[in-house]
């Protein structure tokens, strides 16, 4: 079965790990932020995508590494490419935030608390309309950016009970 092989590719610059069907995925959803003009942004703020259980950030590795797990990249093209720019942009901000620390770690809440989530949903809101989504889709970005909770204990740092809860 060489098909459920994991494997590393790259695309755009970016590393993708996973099995065949991921990394099509990602290559299409990728490919469609190129189209967005986004994919300078992404390739900055992201080394590597990763298939995996659920989704997070790993914004803080060497090589700052997006995991994605199976119901973000499933879901459509579309929504995956928004879930890229979501992250890449989640990374952006704790590393803006170290530089202006002069290297020290940010706080958690600097990249991931409430108003980055926020911040990181009004992003991805942005690109999902660069992109021509529904509006139904654009709707449930802003009913998050309301008041995001959906990641757990949003008000503070998040454990990682809460990432583990996760199922996206």
């Amino acid at each position: 079965m060489l098909f459920n092989r994991v494997r590393s590719t790259l695309i755009d610059g970016i590393e993708v790990r996973g099995r065949s069907e991921f990394l099509l995925r990602t290559g299409e959803s990728l490919a469609l932020l190129g189209r967005a003009a986004r994919i300078g942004f992404i390739q900055a703020n992201i080394a590597v995508i990763r298939q995996g259980r659920r989704s997070g950030m790993k914004a803080w590795a060497e090589k700052p590494t997006f995991v994605v797990g199976n119901r973000t990249w499933q879901h459509s093209v579309l929504w995956y490419a928004g879930a890229i720019a979501h992250d890449a942009y989640h990374s952006k901000l704790y590393h803006e935030t170290k530089n202006s620390l002069g290297g020290k770690e940010p706080h958690a809440n600097a990249w991931t608390g409430t108003e980055a989530e926020k911040k990181c949903l009004a992003f991805q809101r942005k690109v999902m309309v660069e992109l021509n989504a529904d509006p139904k889709t654009i709707a449930y970005l802003e009913d998050c950016a309301k008041d995001p909770t959906y990641q757990g204990r949003n008000r503070g740092w998040r454990s990682w009970l809460d990432y583990l809860k996760r199922r996206w």
